[in-house]
């Protein structure tokens, strides 16, 4: 009995310092650098704000935060590698639209289950896109770009990517507004914006970051912004509801994902470094160089159901939009 006895109290120890340990190297997180992949190349939107958040991180968290380019897929691949990972916070995703919510409903099989996959942090930021045409058109304004539209279906082209919000704002515009367009799909870079300058297509639906400068230098007019508030960088620019047209928010979100079954402290300190971070005056300052603004109030349970939110979103535009997916 004795002997017994002896066991089970050992046993005991073993057991109370092995959940010590396991608390204690959450309490200590992070310990290590973190890999933080972004599942575009160098020197995009998607990067550059990648970036950002890392630095930032970084400075929340005093660990360095590495970026990881691994392009592909609309983010696909990326998010790929980090459903796949160990989830003990030290891989983690740059997520976005594309990979996890609208991705999901535009392609018939993923390799992943967007909403089981992963562990959701927090959306970080958001950036704006705006109704651009070839200025050489015969139109000044939203409405009438609808009137034309009207009276010409499907000889208006807008440009874009396949799944980016430079398709899909085109495809939300013609079910809002009941016209009809032609999407010109492009495989990415800068091509589209290139040859919507060069009249081979009239209509684009861009992030403000990628087209400002062709704003200002008169190369493209803008006609509103796909946003419910409009941007300093254009205050003369009106939204699309306060231009006559219907209102429609096409605003490209970040966040911040890891493996599904990452530990609770893991998830809940990231969390509290993201919202630190987009508290910060200078973060956000940054931000806006890109014309992306920060987004308040994101948690884990906040984006978890976003996500799952959006999916049927998405899901339901593409049948009701027609859109073809692949």
């Amino acid at each position: 009995m004795k002997l017994g006895f002896s066991r089970l109290l050992a046993l005991g120890f073993c057991l109370l310092a092995a959940g010590a340990a396991s608390n204690a190297s959450a309490d200590v997180y992070p310990s290590k650098p973190i890999r933080l992949l972004v599942g575009f190349p160098p020197g995009g939107p998607t990067d550059i704000i990648a970036r950002l958040i890392g630095k930032g991180l970084s400075e929340q968290l005093g660990q360095p935060v590495v970026v990881e380019n691994r392009g592909g897929a609309g983010g696909v691949i990326a998010a790929r590698s980090v459903a796949t990972a160990p989830p003990d916070g030290y891989t983690l995703l740059v997520s976005v639209e594309s990979s996890q919510t609208r991705g999901v409903a535009l392609n018939k099989t993923m390799p992943y289950d967007a909403v089981k996959d992963f562990s959701y942090v927090a959306k970080i930021a958001k950036q704006r896109n705006l109704v651009v045409i070839d200025p050489k058109l015969p139109i000044s304004d939203i409405k009438g770009l609808i009137a034309y539209a009207k009276k010409h279906p499907g000889e208006l082209n807008y440009s874009g990517t396949y799944g980016a919000t430079s398709h899909i704002g085109g495809a939300l515009f013609d079910m809002d507004n009941a016209v009809k367009m032609t999407f010109v799909s492009y495989p990415g870079g800068a091509q589209p914006i290139t040859d919507l300058i060069a009249g081979v297509v009239q209509v684009g639906f861009f992030t403000e970051a990628t087209i400002a400068a062709h704003v200002k230098s008169g190369k493209l007019k803008a006609l509103a912004i796909a946003a419910p508030e409009r941007s300093p960088e254009f205050p003369d620019v009106p939204t699309l509801s306060e231009a006559g047209a219907r209102p429609m928010e096409l605003s490209p979100w970040f966040g911040l994902t890891g493996p599904s079954g990452m530990d609770a402290q893991v998830v809940k300190r990231l969390d509290q470094a993201i919202s630190a971070m987009v508290q910060d005056k200078h973060f956000q300052e940054q931000l806006a160089t890109i014309g992306a603004v920060p987004i308040r109030g994101s948690s884990p349970q906040v984006f978890q159901k976003d996500v799952v939110r959006e999916i049927d979103y998405w899901k339901k535009f593409v049948v009701d939009a027609n859109v073809p997916v692949n």
